[in-house]
């Protein structure tokens, strides 16, 4: 019953995987940087949305395999490469023009859904008992939704975008219709997963702080971009902070469970770091109204708040999961009312900073407050 997982421990072969496809979420969160009349169009967001998800998903396909079977042998690592070259492929076609470059940006996607499932099928070939059914039951939906998607290349127009994304939603979906019958047989090594995703996450936090030593450079040194800087970095302090203290917290607790909410609740993480990114961007480059700041802001805190609820908070006893649910809501709340309603920029970025350092403070105090009442 795969033995091998009892003490898997994250390889570099997979930090170097987890660097080439940071490069291409990087290149994604940059699409929400062209901004238009102060306001960044429905049509950029949208792109951000739809270049996002499949990146996420491809990445999240094979982290997933590796953390069930991975063996780090030499078929393994060949695949690891071969996926490399099509995130790669992926990451060049990004662009504004998205439908221009749909093609090879498919194909990237494609070709990394296929090797993950032709390494599903390795292990259907190879395994015996519930890890050979769990194998040939996500090889299966696997392969539906990639040749699903590779259909698109035959629909014209915007019709190919949902072809693609039917695609990707079976993907998703088949895994989620299978948790209680089929995956949860053999659950997830919970240890090696959080720490895939919380490298992911330190990795994305770092181009955060790239942006505001892109700030510092582009823009001239004054009391103004100093203080951009200072909430730029709060914010970044802040989030590791909420984040990796919430993730120690939950390490070492014995999970039998698929990690589905670690899995889909990074979907948000992930995409709130691209915009939180784009805030600091902005902080710099006040090339938003006010307004819009705002909503991006909101954007921001919101998905991240959400997503540590939907990661951290599963196998917490009912009092804890309605504390924590609360503080959270009382945060969205403030931030969603209060921050469209102030007059300036600046003033909504340290509102902001307020918001994710008081996060992050109020949870580390309740955890503290927690322990010490459990001690």
């Amino acid at each position: 019953m795969c033995h091998f997982i009892s003490h898997k421990k994250v390889t570099w072969l997979e930090l170097f995987y987890d660097l080439v496809y940071v490069a291409a979420v990087s290149i994604t969160a940059h699409v929400l940087a062209h901004s238009h009349h102060g306001t960044i169009p429905l049509d950029v967001i949208w792109k951000y949305i739809l270049i996002f998800v499949p990146l996420w998903w491809a990445w999240t396909g094979f982290t997933v395999y590796v953390n069930r079977f991975g063996q780090d042998d030499s078929v393994q690592r060949i695949a690891y490469f071969v996926q490399m070259v099509f995130v790669i492929m992926m990451a060049a076609s990004i662009n504004l023009d998205f439908g221009a470059y749909y093609l090879f940006f498919m194909l990237g996607y494609v070709g990394i859904r296929l090797s993950t499932v032709f390494m599903y099928i390795r292990g259907w070939m190879q395994r015996d008992g519930e890890p050979r059914r769990i194998s040939r039951y996500l090889a299966i939906s696997f392969l539906i939704g990639a040749l699903i998607s590779f259909a698109s290349v035959l629909v014209p127009g915007d019709g190919k975008f949902i072809v693609l994304y039917t695609g990707i939603f079976v993907d998703i979906l088949l895994p989620l219709l299978g948790r209680r019958r089929v995956l949860s047989k053999l659950p997830v090594h919970h240890p090696h997963l959080l720490e895939r995703y919380g490298l992911a996450t330190i990795i994305l936090l770092g181009e955060l702080i790239l942006v505001i030593v892109n700030g510092l450079r582009e823009e001239h040194m004054t009391g103004a971009t100093v203080l951009s800087a200072v909430l730029g970095f709060l914010i970044a302090v802040s989030v590791w902070w909420h984040y990796f203290e919430s993730s120690e917290h939950i390490a070492g607790e014995d999970r039998k469970s698929s990690g589905q909410s670690v899995i889909y609740g990074h979907l948000l993480t992930f995409m709130s770091l691209g915009i939180v990114a784009n805030v600091v961007h902005y902080g710099f480059h006040h090339e938003l109204t006010a307004r819009s700041f705002a909503w991006l802001s909101v954007a921001g805190f919101v998905l991240y708040a959400v997503s540590a609820a939907i990661i951290f908070l599963p196998g917490k006893h009912r009092a804890q999961i309605v504390r924590s649910l609360i503080r959270t809501a009382v945060f969205v709340v403030v931030a969603v009312v209060v921050l469209p309603l102030l007059p300036s920029v600046e003033i909504i970025y340290a509102a902001l900073a307020v918001c994710f350092a008081g996060y992050a403070l109020a949870e580390g105090m309740m955890r503290k407050c927690g322990k010490q009442a459990g001690g």
